[in-house]
């Protein structure tokens, strides 16, 4: 794997991915999906792979091997639809910066020594690549914190919580608090598709310069995300 398989996802809307394994028993009813060690924000590489599917799906291209990359296609619902494993491997989409208030812009990056670590050594590790703070500088505009301020930025006490409503005739019938990741989140991922010489999957994403949902709530605008590689040029 190389450096074209790391891509950098940013949050452009609010981001709900749930996590439908922890139970809530305090104001959070439905709680957005945690890293099992480190418990910061994340979106699980199935979430990620089968919003991917359906982004490719939609694109109609005859370029793209959807069974061959994914194990299935999404756009195809006859009854002998095609499955089989797929050639591709989705990690983890991990946090890498958290947008916060400013006081000389509209928000600025923030980020930790460990998140950073963290990124440095899955990168180096996965595509036996080198890559340094002065290389991400060039590419993000960030302040680094303490690593106890940004884990307690991602707590459940200081992420953004909404409440949802039900509504019949203008009375409550279902109020619910919901969590999201705040947009301008940054996360990054490793998608290795080695086995496909083309690279079909990652040219079709950085011609398209994707906006792909991910999660819930796609019909109120959230979980629009923007894919970048590593190594494009333009991160804004």
């Amino acid at each position: 794997m190389n450096k074209n398989n790391v891509w950098f996802i940013t949050a452009k809307t609010n981001l709900h991915v749930g996590n439908e394994n922890t139970s809530s028993y305090g104001l959070i009813d439905l709680a957005v999906q945690r890293d099992a060690t480190t418990k910061l924000p994340c979106i699980n590489s199935s979430s990620l792979k089968g919003a991917l599917n359906e982004y490719a799906a939609m694109l109609k291209s005859k370029d793209l091997d959807l069974v061959k990359i994914f194990g299935c296609d999404k756009s195809d619902k006859s009854k002998d639809a095609k499955t089989q494993k797929g050639k591709y491997t989705f990690f983890d989409a991990n946090i890498l910066f958290l947008p916060v208030q400013s006081d000389t812009h509209l928000f600025e990056l923030v980020t930790c020594d460990a998140v950073l670590a963290r990124f440095f050594s899955q990168v180096r590790l996965i595509t036996e690549e080198e890559i340094t703070e002065d290389n991400l500088m060039g590419k993000f505009s960030y302040r680094k914190i303490s690593n106890q301020e940004f884990i307690d930025l991602c707590s459940d006490d200081n992420l953004p919580i909404i409440a949802r409503n039900v509504l019949d005739n203008g009375e409550s019938k279902n109020l619910w608090y919901e969590q999201v990741v705040p947009a301008e989140t940054v996360f990054y991922t490793l998608i290795d598709d080695t086995l496909d010489t083309e690279l079909t999957l990652a040219k079709k994403i950085s011609e398209d310069k994707a906006i792909v949902q991910i999660g819930a709530n796609a019909t109120i605008g959230y979980g629009y995300c923007k894919f970048t590689n590593l190594n494009s040029e333009n991160h804004e």
